[in-house]
């Protein structure tokens, strides 16, 4: 048997935690051959295709290493594969995966690579191919994906944002003057990371996050005036955070907003949103006000949370073993019910995940002390534990695809 495994979209720190799974759930099942896509599907369309060395691989503990680095060791791409599946793409994807004798494909992605997966098991159904099962694998730090509690990725990502708005807390706080920090963290549509900030607050002295906005919800520029107004009375140096893609009523935010004309799925790019705001603060109030945009580094960090990092690992090597005898699948997470922090696994069909957004509930949003309590319940489980880093030289050491791939 052999299989073959790609990654897609945006990373997070724990996407290399579902590949070293896919690779153990293949190595502990004898695959032949363990093959690896770079750059996603198009790694399969260009024939960019390299084979994990077995023996390497245990010998030199990669498995660890890889759950110890973030982002995409075997590169991404956002490529759409096109609607009409009678696109030559598609055979040519189909003969490369017979040509190595594939017989389990998985894909570790997110909304739009679940769109991949469930369009390649549409080619499968009408061509009635055999034999190749394509199964896709979870992840996003936006923890927007349908059908589970919370996604691979997300944990870690607000991990990094709890750890960098404590550090930022002590430096605001310095100063005998009134001032506003904006923190611009990632989210288009949803704003998990964004409230995810409140957990910093978990356990401190005071009210380390201010104010929050999230894009499921709509104020004007004046609402938030008033709102900062009203905090600056009990505290001098406030802390924002505010979602990249929140949007306020008066469309003053908006202006940052473009497309990225090579993103095949069209994505817009939304960063600015923060300075913008503090520029309108400074203005309007005349406090000292700044924009502080962490950008990739929430999904690059090596700050990563174990519990994310073995959930991870977890739905990598169920992703393989779905593949074994089933097509079109997910593995997917759930909580239990009760007061302790625990999780089951199952699996759900792509519809259910691609193209699709899970949202804040809108009972979280009532109030910010209901969602300090609801995100707080929620996400504090998933930040628990640290992943092990090697250091040399005093700087972080990251394993490297020569290290075990040939």
């Amino acid at each position: 048997m052999n299989c073959i495994i790609a990654q897609s979209g945006g990373p997070t720190s724990v996407i290399n935690s579902s590949l070293a799974g896919v690779i153990q759930g293949a190595l502990d099942n004898n695959f032949d051959n363990i093959y690896l896509s770079l750059h996603g599907i198009e790694g399969i369309i260009k024939e960019d295709i390299m084979e994990v060395d077995k023996k390497k691989f245990v010998r030199e503990r990669v498995k660890e290493k890889l759950m110890a680095r973030p982002s995409s060791i075997l590169g991404s791409c956002r490529f759409k594969l096109p609607e009409d599946h009678n696109d030559d793409i598609y055979k040519k994807i189909f003969d490369i995966l017979l040509e190595k004798e594939i017989n389990v494909f998985v894909y570790i992605g997110g909304n739009d690579s679940m769109d991949t997966v469930k369009k390649l098991n549409a080619y499968i159904l009408s061509n009635n191919i055999e034999g190749i099962n394509v199964i896709g694998c979870p992840k996003t730090i936006d923890n927007d994906l349908n059908g589970m509690d919370h996604s691979p990725g997300f944990g870690s990502a607000a991990k990094y944002i709890c750890q960098s708005l404590r550090t930022i807390r002590a430096d605001v706080d310095i100063y005998d003057l009134e001032s506003v920090t904006i923190v611009e963290i990632m989210g288009r549509h949803a704003g998990w990371l964004a409230a995810s900030s409140l957990l910093a607050d978990y356990g401190y002295s005071k009210e380390l996050v201010n104010l929050v906005y999230v894009p499921e919800e709509s104020k004007s520029l004046k609402e938030i005036e008033e709102e900062v107004k009203e905090k600056l009375k009990t505290e001098k140096n406030l802390i924002i955070a505010m979602a990249e893609g929140f949007r306020d009523t008066d469309s003053y935010l908006d202006k940052p907003m473009f497309s990225n004309s090579d993103d095949g799925f069209n994505h817009p790019i939304v960063s600015g949103v923060a300075q913008r705001l503090a520029d309108y603060l400074r203005d309007k109030l005349g406090v000292k006000s700044r924009a502080v945009e962490l950008n990739i580094v929430q999904r690059t960090s090596n700050h990563i949370s174990k519990t994310d990092a073995d959930e991870a690992f977890k739905l990598g090597y169920l992703a393989l073993k779905l593949g074994l005898d089933k097509t079109n699948l997910i593995p997917v997470l759930r909580r239990k019910e009760g007061k302790s922090y625990e999780v089951f696994y199952t699996e759900v069909e792509p519809d259910l995940i691609a193209n699709k957004e899970m949202k804040i509930p809108e009972a979280w949003l009532k109030d910010r002390k209901i969602l300090r309590e609801k995100i707080t319940a929620y996400a504090l489980p998933l930040i628990q534990g640290e992943v092990e880093q090697r250091y040399e030289n005093g700087m972080p050491v990251f394993v490297e695809l020569s290290d075990f791939a040939k």
